[in-house]
């Protein structure tokens, strides 16, 4: 009964909930930590800034049919040029058909007027490989609060580690004290002494590679939040079992029960998808490339070159209508358009692939969940026992009844149970992190 209780305390206390998919309830700092991480994280806002480029593209699409105004001025000497005499009035004239200065000023206008839908599938080309951009930032987005979150309760568990190491090393330094005073009086020997003394060498030893863990941890957060001195007041708490007061149990994810909502809020799924939707419209887009085009264009200015003053600039205005109508390309539009059927395919394929890593994590997930529940409920008994088992020991070795090894096991088992358990809490903490990310939930709003 008291394993069943302490294993539901333990994730009331660290917020975590039954098999459907709850908002998790986070630590106030965590939360500020999440927050930093999307507002400094450069990776995100290199993101950001490919999704304005792709709207940007997105708008230059769009411009195709919209008119083109353009200016132009043009001067041109010719030599020689066409000419001729003729008898004018009696009098032989010769007469210039072209002038030699030539100039031509004008303001022409060309638009796009029926394109067969070239235009619409590529301003959705560029919408779709917007939208594949902005699901990637999504993805990094959750990835990037998930490692917070992550290290954040990692500094947590290094954090309550270093306690229990604490407490292993104040237990062998007053039994070397002990000890010590066993020698003086006749009781002990020196080596009873120096085994005890390496045994608060070795418990120093593994506090000073804690310590190494929780200063690359926070290394780490420092990195992702942009942070250099992250508030991680709150992370040790979320080991500690006092304050819980209801029962609340985790179960495995039952992924048969609603495969399809499960399988669909998953991000790299949701990617997949996008991907799909994306080669649809590059079909589409490269079906249309052989398509006619009919345009307008126009233009309105001064040129010289009018007879009969042909030096005199004059205005002038041009329009018209043209229909190109590609013929023949080599086979190029056929071969296009099966190399993006192709690709559809392969997208399509790499949907059912998402759905099955997806079904496959969870799994893994499932039996990790299972395992560290059933030894967490084991250690629990372990550390009691370990504990009874040192009250034991120093009780023996005060009246002079247990020799050395006895008592270093009895300290062992102690450090290795409460370790142990601790690692267990930690390890289920995690694997429910990476339960919430493969469902597609969010820790904070993005």
């Amino acid at each position: 009964m008291k394993n069943k209780l302490f294993i539901s305390l333990f994730w009331l206390a660290i917020g975590l909930v039954h098999a459907q998919p709850q908002p998790i309830q986070l630590p106030d700092d965590l939360r500020v930590l999440i927050q930093q991480a999307n507002t400094n994280y450069p990776v995100l806002k290199q993101q950001q800034e490919q999704i304005r480029a792709g709207e940007l593209r997105t708008d230059i699409a769009r411009t195709a049919m919209k008119p083109n105004v353009s200016g132009t001025a043009l001067y041109q000497y010719l030599n020689p040029v066409a000419q001729a005499t003729l008898p004018v009035d009696g009098v032989n004239r010769t007469l210039q058909f072209q002038p030699n200065h030539n100039v031509n000023a004008n303001i022409g206008v060309g638009q796009t007027i029926y394109d067969w839908g070239r235009t619409h599938a590529s301003v959705q080309q560029a919408a779709d490989n917007v939208q594949v951009l902005r699901r990637s930032l999504e993805i990094s987005q959750q990835n990037l609060a998930y490692q917070v979150a992550a290290a954040y309760y990692g500094i947590g568990f290094l954090q309550r580690s270093l306690s229990v190491q604490d407490s292993v090393i104040h237990t062998a330094g007053a039994n070397v004290q002990l000890l010590a005073t066993r020698l003086q009086n006749g009781d002990a020997l020196q080596y009873d002494v120096l085994t005890q003394q390496v045994r608060v060498k070795v418990a120093q030893n593994r506090k000073i590679e804690i310590q190494n863990q929780l200063e690359r941890q926070l290394a780490l957060l420092t990195y992702l939040t942009g942070n250099p001195s992250p508030d991680v007041s709150g992370a040790v708490k979320q080991f500690n079992l006092e304050t819980a007061g209801n029962n609340v149990t985790m179960q495995p994810f039952v992924l048969a029960n609603d495969a399809q909502t499960a399988l669909a809020g998953n991000k790299d799924v949701q990617l997949a998808q996008d991907r799909v939707r994306q080669a649809e419209t590059d079909i589409v887009v490269n079906n249309l490339a052989g398509r006619p085009n009919l345009s307008f264009s126009g233009s309105a200015g001064f040129r010289n070159g009018y007879l009969p003053e042909i030096n005199t600039p004059k205005f002038n205005i041009a329009a018209g209508v043209s229909l190109a109508v590609p013929i023949y390309s080599g086979k190029r539009y056929q071969l296009q358009s099966q190399a993006a059927q192709l690709n559809l395919n392969a997208s399509r394929y790499a949907v059912e692939n998402a759905n099955a890593q997806v079904r496959q994590s969870i799994a893994q997930l499932n039996a990790d969940i299972r395992s560290n529940l059933t030894r967490l409920a084991n250690l629990e008994t372990q550390v009691l026992q370990s504990k009874k088992a040192l009250e034991i020991a120093n009780a023996r070795l005060r009246n002079g009844v247990i020799t050395n090894v006895e008592l270093q096991s009895a300290e062992t088992g102690v450090e290795e149970a409460e370790l142990g358990r601790l690692n267990f809490q930690y390890q289920l903490l995690l694997n429910q992190l990476e339960l919430k990310r493969l469902l597609g939930d969010t820790l904070v709003g993005q």
